[in-house]
């Protein structure tokens, strides 16, 4: 049955449910101009070839149709500075070009079926490149501004470095810079304040929503529970709007249609035609053939160069088979506007988060199966696309106090404050506390002066040392290790500075190479640390 056509016997919605589609993208700041290429890096090079090019390389096509996608996306700060600078730019440029070489040389190495994906390979890179050179002239933040001005998209951001709010709720100075710095590094990549704020995690407690509320936010996003467990209970669920005391609208995280995406067991990224995330050809590949690949030793970096199909629940994989693929993602954009445009709700909306992540680096075939939605609800009559903004303000919403929760196992705090963190957040707060008497005696430091420098200075790398994306991968045990000695060489950092404020005495070549390893937010407001 066609998507757009009407179900014979079922009573049409007087009015077209909506469908809100958010992806939040961020990654933790990974700029180290003078060291050889990283992991960290390399994560950030990924993210833009199987992730955020091809999301533009989607909207684009949209629009030449005359298709508005009605996309919401969240950028975190963090993101945004790397997606800015002109240094970054260029090591993607040379990684972009490096890769398509690689694939190159190992198609002419390989026969049969290894070639041709290998060959498909090469051709994607040379395509990102060109992509990335002629539409986006490298500086995608230009494109993605081009699209909000257009009514395309609604553009988001969240917390300066994603940092776990719930973790600081009793040290709201903490959480009041993470709010206010990271809208300001919004304002300054696009011209405006977002109405939408992504709370990282969805972590949310009472209260947080009057932070929000006074930086200007209008709508923000929970976990279901956070809407199912409000007081008083919503009568509609997360299928509507809750208006918070404090302000601010929520939306509730609808997780049937959210777990029909991204669960790789029960939703559809899991199908075996799929490209598989897990196995890279770099690991296989001779030595010989790795001339100029960075980190070519025991340690290889990633290329993307994933040849093979998910398969099935084996080792044994088969060779990836891309235009297949993107038949499978075809019907299965079908049959998800179907199941929508069939169920029995007659109104309101759902909500729709994900990680922008995780179409086309984690589910690469994502942006084809995200397309395809947003082509068969230009066409739909019972059910219609619409920004997380322009959807809670179009819905009726109900008077509660929503309950403090998360995205995360079990729902509440626990991913990230727990057992093996335990150590950490106290380190923070204290940090958090002695910059805050630092800053009433130095305030009025001219931001040229030594202090002035060593006062953002401290402030950007206390910044950096709060993001939720330490204790994530310490609790995760993936790079618990690495996570320990970044946050912990962050708060040396921050020591060292505040000792030389502290005596009177900054050392300024110690303060310049602090500038030149922690770069985030040039245009630091240090207001917004001030005790209120």
């Amino acid at each position: 049955m066609a998507a757009n056509r009407r179900t014979p016997g079922r009573k049409q919605p007087a009015t077209p449910r909506r469908l809100v589609i958010l992806l939040h993208a961020h990654l933790p700041e990974v700029r180290r101009p003078d060291d050889p290429a990283t992991l960290e890096e390399t994560w950030f090079f990924e993210a833009l070839t199987e992730s955020y090019l091809p999301l533009v390389r989607m909207l684009d096509r949209l629009a030449r149709d005359g298709i508005a996608a009605r996309l919401t996306l969240s950028l975190s700060p963090t993101l945004l500075g790397m997606l800015a600078d002109p240094a970054l730019r260029e090591r993607y440029r040379r990684r972009l070009a490096l890769t398509a070489e690689l694939a190159e040389r190992d198609a002419h190495a390989s026969v049969g079926r290894q070639r041709e994906v290998a060959e498909w390979h090469a051709q994607f890179f040379r395509a990102t490149s060109a992509f990335f050179e002629d539409r986006c002239r490298g500086d995608l933040l230009r494109v993605l501004g081009e699209f909000q001005r257009a009514g395309l998209v609604e553009l988001a951001t969240t917390a300066a470095t994603h940092e776990f709010l719930p973790a600081h709720q009793a040290h709201p100075p903490t959480v009041r810079a993470q709010v206010g710095v990271g809208l300001d590094a919004f304002a300054g990549a696009f011209g405006f304040r977002p109405g939408f704020f992504w709370l990282p995690e969805c972590g949310y407690y009472p209260g947080l929503e009057e932070l929000l509320g006074a930086g200007g936010v209008r709508v923000f996003g929970l976990e279901s529970h956070g809407v199912m467990q409000a007081e008083p209970p919503p009568p509609r669920g997360v299928r509507a709007p809750v208006r918070c005391p404090g302000g601010p609208l929520a939306l509730g995280r609808d997780t049937e249609v959210s777990r029909r995406v991204w669960s790789a067991s029960e939703g559809y990224p899991g199908h075996p035609v799929y490209r598989e995330f897990h196995r890279d050809r770099i690991h296989t590949l001779d030595t010989a053939r790795l001339a100029g690949w960075p980190g070519a030793g025991t340690h290889r970096l990633p290329a993307g160069l994933k040849y093979w199909r998910v398969t099935g629940p084996t080792e044994d994989k088969d060779w990836y088979d891309p235009a297949v693929a993107a038949a499978r993602a075809r019907l299965d954009a079908q049959d998800f506007v179907r199941r929508l445009a069939g169920a029995a709700d007659e109104s309101g909306l759902w909500f729709a988060p994900f990680d922008a992540e995780l179409f086309g680096h984690w589910w690469f075939e994502g942006p084809l199966w995200l397309e395809e939605v947003f082509r068969l609800l230009a066409k739909e009559t019972t059910v219609v696309a619409a920004t997380a903004t322009a959807a809670a303000e179009g819905v009726k919403a109900f008077a509660s106090q929503p309950a403090a929760s998360s995205w995360g196992e079990r729902g509440d705090n626990s991913f990230w404050v727990n057992r093996e963190t335990s150590w950490l957040y106290p380190q923070l707060t204290a940090a958090a506390r002695r910059f805050e008497l630092l800053l009433s005696r130095g305030a009025a430091a001219p931001a040229s002066s030594l202090e002035g420098r060593a006062l953002r200075q401290a402030a950007r790398t206390l910044l950096l040392a709060q993001a939720s994306d330490w204790p994530f991968l310490i609790r995760a045990g993936t790079a618990a290790d690495a996570a320990e000695a970044q946050v912990t060489a962050l708060l040396t950092r921050f020591a060292t500075l505040c000792d030389g404020l502290e005596s009177g005495a900054v050392h300024e070549p110690t303060l310049r190479r602090c500038e030149q390893t922690d770069l985030a937010f040039p245009n630091l407001d240090l207001r917004w640390f001030e005790a209120r």
